[in-house]
């Protein structure tokens, strides 16, 4: 099936979607969008504390172009804190950026992570554009719409990864709708323009993979800049690269869906407890439930999961991110240490000496429930079988989070100035402004070096 196809198709996907953003958020839909912007901001916070995220922001030298707003001298905040506020196309890159690091962003089944795509753009834009804080929530439930309904419509290649692309239209829509532009237009610079990361890339502990994201709400605004320059790009693209080379049709008819107000695919989205890629929580959350025993007497773990997860069922290199993408290494960092700590899946080599009695199938019968469920079940031979299953891991749409367990997991990631940024985002429907939203961000810094300094 050819692109052009496929066009109009994509072309009604937005339109539905803006449907979403002209109607008025029910309070359950407004509710649960204020977490995932609140979650999406918390993961960056803590990621732009990195060794990494902490020196590019220091580069002097880097060379960017004017934010896409009317008002030359607008700048947009970067969420690390005491960072000095920058353009918009700059801030969108840190702070998706720095939200990759950690491996702690939000997603949906099947598969991706739309919220790190879509609120640095949106947010961005909201800044520059002085919007109100609830049009950047009806514009984040559209742009997250938009990319859920283009990452059910295809199904990736390997070795593709789900950064980067299709959640990236989707945050092209939002910037679109805050800076009354042609959100189909807009979309369609994006979808010309993406960036399409392989999985390689994280089981070598490429950082530079944590970057798409990044340039994916970048390119957002830049296509923004683009269009009002007079370029043109085409929808046709999104069909033309994910039916035909980087990804295959599944469910081409939820791009054409009507919008349902009460029930945006932003509802059915996940949050993450565990420092580790969405396919080991499972299995994580299943070692966990287990009693605590002594690493030493552990003889074999067997993992039976689905065969998606498959793609993980490998070794990690020497270092950190790597780790992080290692079914085996998660399942035994989660048996060493027992807690959700970030640092608890940072690369150790005492844990992955543990990781190679580590054993991964597929089972067919949890094969069947997904990606409606993502199950798993760990069978863990020490002197004794102990065995734990579990259906979804917590924060799944089906096992959620509670709004105590959202704001201690935002906490524990913001710093100092959490307490005040958590009080201003449950405050966002009321905000008439977002330039002022991000204010505790922008003081002067006492606690730069607070929490992690290594993902």
């Amino acid at each position: 099936m050819t692109g052009l196809r496929l066009e109009p198709a994509v072309h009604e996907a937005i339109e539905r979607a803006t449907e979403l953003f002209r109607a008025p958020l029910a309070e359950p839909v407004r509710a649960h969008t204020i977490h995932v912007v609140a979650d999406v901001i918390g993961v960056s916070i803590a990621g732009g504390r990195t060794e990494e995220m902490t020196r590019l922001r220091g580069d002097d030298n880097a060379l960017e172009p004017p934010a896409p707003s009317a008002d030359a001298t607008a700048r947009a905040t970067v969420w690390a804190a005491g960072a000095a506020p920058t353009d918009a196309e700059q801030a969108a890159f840190l702070n998706a950026s720095a939200g990759s690091f950690l491996e702690l962003d939000e997603g949906i089944r099947p598969t991706g992570h739309p919220g790190m795509h879509v609120v640095p753009a949106a947010l961005a834009a909201a800044e520059v554009g002085h919007r109100s804080g609830g049009e950047l929530l009806a514009a984040v439930v559209a742009g997250y719409e938009v990319a859920a309904r283009l990452l059910s419509a295809f199904r990736l290649v390997p070795p593709t990864h789900p950064h980067g692309h299709l959640a990236g239209v989707g945050a092209a829509v939002a910037v679109a709708l805050l800076l009354n532009a042609d959100p189909a237009a807009v979309a369609g610079i994006a979808a010309t323009t993406p960036t399409v990361p392989v999985w390689d890339a994280c089981y070598a502990g490429a950082t530079a993979r944590n970057i798409a994201m990044g340039l994916a709400a970048q390119n957002a605004l830049r296509a923004a800049r683009l269009h009002r320059a007079g370029f043109r790009g085409s929808l046709a693209s999104v069909g033309a690269l994910f039916s035909q080379v980087a990804g295959v049709p599944a469910d081409l008819g939820v791009l054409t869906e009507p919008a349902d107000p009460a029930q945006p695919a932003i509802l059915r989205n996940y949050f993450k407890r565990h420092s580790a890629c969405a396919l080991t929580h499972a299995a994580i959350d299943a070692v966990l439930a287990l009693p605590p025993l002594p690493v030493d007497t552990v003889r074999a773990v067997e993992v039976h999961t689905v065969s998606n997860n498959l793609k993980l069922d490998r070794q990690p290199a020497p270092n950190d991110l790597s780790a992080r993408f290692s079914l085996p290494y998660a399942v035994a960092a989660a048996l060493t240490s027992r807690t959700a700590e970030p640092t608890a899946f940072d690369y150790s080599p005492a844990v992955a000496r543990l990781a190679r009695r580590v054993t991964v199938t597929a089972d067919p019968e949890l094969e069947a429930r997904w990606p409606e469920h993502s199950p798993a079940r760990v069978v863990v031979h020490a002197g004794r079988r102990l065995e734990s299953s579990v259906d979804d891991p917590r924060g799944h749409h089906h096992d959620p989070m509670t709004p105590d367990e959202l704001r201690a997991k935002f906490l524990s990631l913001a710093g100092s100035p959490g307490p005040a940024l958590w009080r201003r985002l449950l405050e966002l429907p009321g905000l008439t402004d977002c330039a002022r939203l991000l204010a505790p961000l922008r003081a002067p810094a006492t606690h730069r070096n607070e929490g992690l300094t290594r993902a």
